[in-house]
């Protein structure tokens, strides 16, 4: 049997949405390519099926000591979702920080990681699920050699902010270790409101704590 390689688009599957879609997705400014401008001769956006692997290297990126491939965008959903892989090594925390615009999933496939959201912290370890709401501060840290996880963003657009501030990754490995994390901090607290994120940068990190549940 003929298969297609993981990272092409299986465009022979077109996927018709329901007329409540079609209204959200107006709300959002979304249109189906090679839409024209008069309604009259407007048809209804599809969503093609695809599939990709996890070695796309055309879609990887180094952001902040992370090595990131970008499985699914907001081009390719319609906004619905993206999803990515990420991997770093321990040491690598982020400032704790808000999201407004889309709730943030983790799902543990190699490695350790505390996640501190609310007043709550969990301890994920391979096969955890973390579902970080918006609204909510959180930040984690990372207690394994390294991670290994995927990240979902519902709605997507979160992943704009990841590539505004990374570089192409030139091998599926991590950025060197010697390179700084988070090194551009006052750029990324400038572009944060256009993505929804909030930075809060107390005097001691609290992803350090004690896990408590």
């Amino acid at each position: 049997m003929n298969t297609s390689s993981s990272t092409e688009k299986l465009a022979s599957y077109p996927v018709k949405t329901t007329a409540a879609q079609n209204e959200q997705n107006g709300d959002l400014g979304i249109s189906s390519p090679g839409a024209v401008a008069s309604a009259a001769n407007m048809t209804p956006p599809e969503s093609l099926a695809f599939a990709r692997g996890r070695s796309s290297l055309d879609r990887s990126v180094w952001y902040s000591g992370w090595l990131l491939t970008f499985l699914a965008t907001a081009e390719e959903t319609r906004a619905q979702f993206a999803l990515i892989e990420a991997t770093a090594r321990k040491g690598n925390v982020p400032p704790r920080h808000i999201h407004s615009r889309e709730e943030e999933t983790f799902y543990v496939l190699e490695g350790e990681m505390t996640v501190s959201v609310g007043d709550r912290t969990f301890k994920a370890t391979p096969g955890t699920m973390v579902c970080l709401p918006r609204d909510v501060a959180h930040c984690f840290a990372i207690e394994s050699e390294q991670l290994r996880a995927l990240i979902l963003l519902t709605p997507a657009g979160l992943e704009g902010f990841f590539k505004e501030f990374s570089v192409p990754a030139p091998a599926m490995t991590l950025p060197p270790a010697n390179g700084p994390a988070y090194g551009e901090v006052q750029r990324m607290l400038e572009a944060a409101p256009r993505y929804g994120l909030e930075f809060e940068l107390p005097s001691h990190h609290e992803c350090d704590s004690e896990v408590v549940e």
